[in-house]
């Protein structure tokens, strides 16, 4: 009897276990199959963020691209504008002194004994010789003026948009460490020196010496209308000398600085040192001692405390 019992109770102890093992091993298998689901979607949301990453790159070389694109257009605008207003400013100069000269040769009246024929024959010269230079100047920057206003737009029309995007994406593609980005095949600056740079030095020769001989003009009309007074006709003769001799001063200071040959408009300087960071990573470091501002500078005004330096004034 008592051993009776007892393999009853090991057989419900026995089946208990087995239920319980399978149950066990069941939840297991469950659990198992959890994980490997859980592990595929990982694997799978990891591919995708691989993906989006790459994807993401991808925009930000458009977008680096992109942004040198506009730097690149609004440069060509800020060329093509400082061009005209050069153009616009000795045309309208040009205009005005070939307009005086043209009045005094036909409202400037005198009696035909007034001076000697050779001073009449010089203010006659001077005359044409003043509206001869002035008004070729005139047509030059006129004529040049409107060819940049129609070509200097070429330069950023959408094909060469394509072209600069598709050579800024091959180039972030292979970027090596020290390589610069590429940059419009055509620019303004090109044109300008290669078609527009020796008329536009013609133009402003000719603006610049039509200048003296009008101050010439002027003397000899002095010695003509004021043939009966001699110290007015000095005063005015040496009233446009000075004239002429602030003339050449300004001229000797600023001419060349308007015609001379500017190296970096045709491209910029390479940097001293080859960049070592990503691609677009081209710039150059600036200078010790040259932080505009002292905006980067420890201990500059706008370091302490990011006050602005007109409120401590203010203040003081």
């Amino acid at each position: 009897m008592a051993s009776e019992l007892i393999d009853t109770a090991q057989a419900i102890l026995t089946a208990s276990d087995t239920v319980i093992s399978k149950a066990y091993r069941d939840e297991d298998r469950r659990w198992r199959k959890e994980d490997i689901a859980w592990r595929e979607r990982e694997a799978e949301f990891m591919q995708r963020q691989a993906l989006w990453r790459q994807q993401d790159l991808v925009q930000r070389e458009l977008e680096n691209a992109r942004c040198l694109w506009s730097r690149c257009v609004e440069k060509n605008r800020r060329d093509v504008e400082e061009r005209s207003e050069q153009l616009k400013a000795i045309s309208n100069l040009s205009a005005l002194i070939a307009g005086f000269a043209l009045v005094a040769f036909l409202q400037f009246d005198f009696e035909p004994n007034a001076a000697s024929e050779g001073v009449q024959l010089a203010f006659g010269a001077t005359i044409a010789l003043t509206v001869l230079l002035e008004a070729n100047a005139m047509v030059i920057c006129s004529l040049i003026h409107a060819s940049i206003l129609r070509t200097g737009r070429s330069y950023v029309s959408s094909q060469e948009e394509a072209d600069f995007m598709a050579r800024a994406r091959h180039f972030a593609a292979g970027y090596q460490p020290g390589d610069r980005p590429p940059a419009p095949r055509r620019n303004f600056q090109a044109h300008w020196q290669y078609a527009c740079e020796s008329q536009w030095r013609v133009a402003f020769l000719m603006f610049s010496a039509g200048i003296p001989v009008f101050f010439a003009n002027m003397a000899l009309a002095a010695w003509i209308k004021f043939d009966y007074s001699i110290k007015t006709a000095v005063t005015m003769t040496a009233m446009m000398g000075l004239a002429f001799a602030y003339f050449l001063v300004a001229q000797n200071r600023w001419s060349w600085h308007l015609i001379g040959q500017r190296h970096n408009e045709l491209e910029e300087a390479l940097p001293h040192s080859a960049p070592g960071g990503l691609p677009w990573d081209w710039h150059q470091t600036p200078a010790p001692g040259r932080t505009s501002l002292g905006a980067s500078r420890p201990g500059s005004l706008l370091d302490k405390r990011g006050e602005d330096p007109h409120e401590g004034a203010e203040a003081a």
